[in-house]
């Protein structure tokens, strides 16, 4: 009861900075936040009408948009420089529509690197796009470019809110958690991952993500030209995603494969990669790029007809074989 108590006064007692309304220009223009200071590691970045450009590296505690209402807040994110989103006390977010239809906001990411998480920390950073409690609001989040979004969950926040969106025609998604709260599979509403690169779970790491949850279940789309990447580092130790929902698509799309720590494969090696929780479910699609000597399929796995794994494996070329060969007669010969 103390820790929460304390909690709760950490969270009452962060400071916020908020952008002047309607003004236009770069972040690093102390004119553009109230009292005349950026926002620190410790406070909350608050746009809620404006248009601000991040125009140096920066690190905070929160970043919320759209609070009061009654304007209209754009973030650009485009020149390079990052943000860091490191510390909110019990709950960390990335972009907050919290009330107010009539009002937009929007970030604009093209360059750099966005973070949202925090190393360590019992809490999970969010990438939020409107509150969770309200059907009101609107929020953009335009991923592209070279831009990377890393996030421990992309959340829609309330999952019936049509004005909630993550375009992402470009640049990298890293999900280190889950996909939350995009939609209900009776709404006919999902997620599309758009024309990026998702790295499953934070890059160069072996890590389990989910696509919803037992209480929000989402389908899942790869469009064409979008990219999905998977670590591998043993046979007992990959990326893998774990899927609330009746279906996944990957037609068109490219898969991407990365083996950690010098790790190779025998021929022949399988990795069930994507899983669906209700075995009963689908997921359909052929990749359209591969890596070479790696093939992809989705298979049953248990047996009543659908195809609920997609499943790798290791076919390496002759040449390779070959190679391989070859390095092993070396070995046996400076044996003897």
């Amino acid at each position: 009861m103390v820790f929460t108590l304390l909690l709760s006064f950490g969270n009452t007692a962060q400071a916020t900075k908020t952008w002047v309304s309607g003004n236009v220009g770069n972040w690093s223009n102390t004119a553009n936040w109230s009292g005349a200071t950026l926002p620190s590691s410790a406070e909350t970045a608050q746009i809620d009408a404006g248009n601000a450009t991040l125009d140096t590296s920066q690190v905070i505690g929160q970043l919320l948009m759209g609070v009061t209402g009654g304007g209209t807040g754009v973030l650009n994110i485009n020149t390079g420089q990052n943000l860091t989103i490191s510390k909110a006390s019990a709950e960390l977010f990335g972009v907050v529509k919290t009330s107010n239809a009539a009002t937009l906001n929007t970030v604009n990411h093209s360059a750099g690197t966005v973070s949202v998480f925090q190393p360590g920390y019992t809490g999970l950073g969010e990438t939020r796009l409107v509150s969770a409690s309200t059907t009101l609001g609107a929020a953009i989040y335009n991923l592209s470019g070279t831009a990377v979004l890393d996030t421990e969950i992309l959340s829609k926040g309330n999952k019936t809110n049509a004005n909630a969106q993550f375009n992402a025609t470009g640049g990298t998604l890293v999900l280190r958690n889950m996909i939350y709260r995009f939609g209900l599979i009776s709404e006919g509403a999902g997620f599309n991952q758009g024309a990026c690169k998702l790295e499953i779970g934070a890059i160069d790491t072996v890590k389990a993500v989910t696509f919803g949850n037992s209480t929000n279940a989402i389908d899942y789309t790869v469009a064409a030209g979008g990219t999905m990447n998977f670590d591998i580092a043993s046979v007992s130790s990959f990326d893998t995603i774990v899927q609330y929902g009746s279906l996944a698509n990957t037609a068109g799309s490219t898969l991407s494969i990365d083996l950690l720590s010098g790790f190779t494969p025998t021929a022949g090696s399988t990795f069930d990669v994507w899983t669906f929780s209700d075995k009963t479910k689908a997921g359909s699609g052929a990749f359209g790029v591969l890596p070479a000597g790696w093939a992809a399929a989705w298979v049953d796995t248990s047996g009543d007809g659908s195809t609920d794994t997609l499943q790798l494996k290791y076919i390496p070329e002759p040449a390779t074989i070959g190679l391989l060969g070859l390095g092993l007669l070396a070995i046996r010969r400076n044996k003897k």
